[in-house]
């Protein structure tokens, strides 16, 4: 009975086991299929080929900017990525030797992939015996290493041991130790073994001692942890036990280990810092050669990042050298900005061609560079602030005839919230005092939000979010993400109104898009590069300039005159540049004055600067900001241009008319009575939006010159005059809300404070401020019904 039972529970155990077998081999023999069918074996020939051949990348700007022909000069760079091919003979054997007994032992024996390691790295998964089991030949490091793909998933590691076997089959061994030897990272942005015997030792790769060759082996299994300049000690320790793994191999006898061990670390100094890093320019026009190289190839980022810099390319840019130049310089000596860039101000700025589009000039951050691909504030997200309004309010509804320079807005809360009694104004100026009526030329120079949160409500935010989207190309905003505070959106007043958007928008694209106001209309894409060749000179990435219209030529017109009155008198009055030419720009600060923004241009050149603390939510007390827009900008068209500045934004095409500031119509006689005095304007108009009625807003009353009111009939003739006052509709508040054209209101009422019919709470009338204006003095005064005998 026992030994039945025994039999039945060993069969179930079998079928058991079997099943489980045949389960995972089905899952493996999926994943195969899988991994196979996704794999391009000619990519993979591609880039190999191109690890072998090639060397640096070179990056060249046009020396004679405005001339029709481009005439390259190369742009000295530190090369991101330093490589230059070595053949395997060139390389000393305790190299070749070192790197097979550390990484590799059954390297010239194995068919690409080392199966019992591998075995035992799948069975550490499943168990977790080590924190880490490595199995990757030399020939699965090349895979990875050419192709950037690196992910910990099981389909990952299956495709780079197919890609491994295919590799073997069609290269020698010495091929791919080849390719190894001259791709593996080295630290300092170095790769390849050649480059790094001369960086570290000042030698040939073919002169190394065993103890400088065991030094660069062990540096690629960490360059950063590992670094003879930065962490020697690390580097000493990592070296003598390369050395022992080389002894205990047979690649050095013990003689040679102990002449080696004994050895003292010694390297040639580093580069000197300024030297060593890429220009921010070079590192822009990298990141956007690199994400056109993967989508024009269906590569990773990553393997077209490796495929650039060590292809020996020829990246033709479109750096104005004399430009960048001078933003680098002037970035660099911190003198030029305010003292808290010691305790982590940051500054970064762009300049682009205002009539090409193209990208001029770039700096990231404040000071020297002191790395390569650290952060750069001019690429990132950040806050735009007022100076989304133009793109997103102004030019649009401008352009679709929705408004004009002249059309009126009353500059007063648009809505109340209540809280624990309290009532909050929303937008609320900062001081708590409203300017009323108020002309979108106006609005535009004083950067009003009330009138901006207007125009939103007018235009709708889906309409204002897909506009961004689709007419800019703005791909950071968002329409609905959940956090654990709730959900959030950029589709609402503060964001799309007011420029307070969830993440931001780049500076780079705040530019690019201030670009088209700047070439009447037209839209053009920033681009840093104009095209790639290849090491025979074949044109192997083309960079067409992207343009397409965007507003009507009048429309881009009549934005260069608005925004020119943001630097006449505006939020941006204190820009000097404006007397030598035209300037014309947009002012932003975000929420509690954490960022600030301003981008600036002219018929030459589109500037924009932002300016925040580093990494930490602390306002902004200064407007250095401006200060060094105005200086860098400035030099540039003075130095660039040799004070050649002549141009003027155009007005062709345009109708330059008087109007009513109080209503936006023509200017009639009854606003000449107006008692703040004269009331004219002038705009700039199409044919179709320009005013063509008289203003209907003043309306002419007796004004009592001893009771400080509009003649109810009791006052003698000779105490009265012929006023103007202004025929507004009601503004109803629940508290007191003060409004500088209040006093000069035509309104029939019995009290400043009546009770709301609908809630039964008392509402309050615009007021003004105590202090004098005009003439007018009593804010408390009521305006009532004129004079009939008059």
């Amino acid at each position: 009975m026992k030994t039945k039972n025994w039999g039945r529970i060993l069969t179930v155990t079998a079928l058991i086991i079997l099943s489980i077998a045949l389960l995972v081999l089905g899952i493996l023999l999926s994943l195969y299929i899988y991994a196979r069918s996704n794999i391009d074996f000619e990519a993979d020939e591609a880039m190999f080929d191109a690890s072998v051949r090639w060397n640096s990348t070179a990056f060249y700007a046009d020396l004679y900017k405005n001339d029709d022909e481009y005439t390259p000069v190369q742009i000295e760079t530190s090369g991101s990525l330093k490589k230059e091919f070595y053949s395997i003979d060139e390389i000393s054997r305790y190299i070749k030797d070192g790197f097979i007994s550390v990484e590799d032992r059954i390297f010239y024996t194995h068919r690409g992939v080392d199966i019992k390691r591998t075995l035992y790295a799948a069975a550490n998964l499943i168990f977790k015996r080590q924190s880490k089991f490595g199995a990757s030949t030399i020939t699965q490091q090349v895979i990875k290493n050419i192709s950037g793909d690196n992910e910990v998933t099981l389909s990952r590691k299956l495709s780079e041991i197919i890609r491994a076997l295919s590799i073997e089959q069609k290269h020698s061994k010495d091929e791919i130790l080849e390719v190894y030897l001259n791709i593996i990272p080295m630290g300092d942005n170095i790769y390849g073994v050649g480059l790094a015997a001369r960086a570290y030792f000042g030698k040939e790769p073919s002169e190394l001692s065993a103890a400088e060759a065991a030094t660069l082996i062990g540096i690629t299994n960490a360059p950063t942890a590992y670094n003879p300049h930065s962490n020697p000690e690390a580097c000493k320790t990592k070296r003598n036990t390369v050395l022992a793994v080389m002894r205990d191999t047979g690649v050095i006898s013990e003689a040679e280990y102990a002449v080696a061990i004994a050895e003292p670390l010694s390297v040639i100094p580093r580069e000197s810092r300024e030297d060593r890093y890429d220009s921010w320019f070079t590192e822009t026009v990298i990141a956007d050669v690199t994400r056109d190289f993967a989508k024009a190839y269906g590569i990773s980022e990553r393997a077209a990042s490796i495929r650039l810099l060590g292809g020996g390319y020829s990246v033709y840019t479109t750096m104005d050298i004399r430009v960048q130049k001078i933003l680098e310089q002037f970035f660099a000596n911190k003198d030029n900005f305010p003292d808290e860039v010691n305790q982590g101000l940051e500054f970064s700025m762009v300049i682009t061609d205002s009539e090409s589009g193209d990208l001029s000039a770039i700096v990231g951050r404040v000071g020297h560079k002191q790395a390569n691909r650290i952060l750069n504030h001019a690429t990132v997200p950040h806050t735009p602030a007022s100076t989304l309004k133009p793109l997103a309010l102004y030019a649009p509804m401008i352009d679709e005839g929705a408004i004009s320079w002249s059309s009126v807005f009353d500059d007063v809360p648009v809505s109340f919230s209540e809280s624990g009694g309290e009532w909050s104004a929303y937008p609320r100026n900062s001081p708590a005092v409203y300017d009323g009526l108020t002309t979108v030329s106006n609005a535009v120079r004083l950067s009003k939000n009330t009138v901006a949160v207007r125009l939103y409500n007018m235009r709708g935010g889906e309409r204002i979010y897909n506009d961004l989207v689709e007419r800019y190309g703005v791909s950071t905003l968002v329409r609905s993400r959940k956090t654990e505070n709730g959900a959030l959106t950029d589709i609402a007043p503060s964001p799309l109104a007011l420029g307070q958007l969830c993440d931001g928008i780049s500076l780079l694209k705040m530019v690019e898009c201030y670009g088209a106001f700047a070439s009447d209309g037209v839209l053009s894409r920033a681009r840093s590069y104009i095209s790639v060749k290849n090491s025979s000179g074949e044109e192997v990435l083309t960079n067409e300039p992207s343009r397409k219209r965007i507003y009507k030529e009048s429309t881009a017109r009549i934005m260069n005159k608005l925004l020119s009155q943001v630097v006449w008198d505006g939020t941006a009055r204190s820009i000097t540049l404006k007397s030598r030419v035209d300037v014309a720009g947009k002012t932003g600060t975000s929420g509690g004055s954490l960022e600030k923004m301003f981008i600036g241009y002219t018929p030459y050149y589109v500037g924009g600067i932002w300016c925040g603390y580093d990494g930490e939510r602390r306002a902004v007390a200064t407007s250095a900001h401006l200060a060094v827009w105005d200086s860098v900008m400035t030099d540039v068209h003075e130095q660039v241009l040799d004070g050649d500045i002549k141009k003027h934004f155009s007005s062709d095409g345009l109708i330059y008319r008087a109007y009513c500031m109080d209503s936006g119509e023509l200017y009639s006689d009854n606003c000449m009575l107006d008692p703040r005095g004269s009331r004219l304007a002038y705009g700039y108009f199409t044919k179709e939006s320009a005013p063509a009625s008289l203003c209907t807003r003043h309306v002419i009353c007796n004004y009592d010159t001893v009771t400080k009111g509009v003649s109810l009939g009791h006052c003698p003739k000779e105490d009265t005059t012929l006023v103007s006052l202004l025929n507004i509709p009601d503004r109803k508040f629940p508290v007191e809300v003060y409004v500088t054209d209040a006093e000069f209101a035509y309104r029939d009422i019995k009290n400043t404070a009546e009770i709301d019919s609908a809630s039964d709470k008392p509402y309050f009338y615009a007021l003004l401020p105590d202090d004098e204006y005009a003439g007018i003095t009593n804010r408390k005064r009521q305006f009532n019904a004129p004079c009939p005998e008059h």
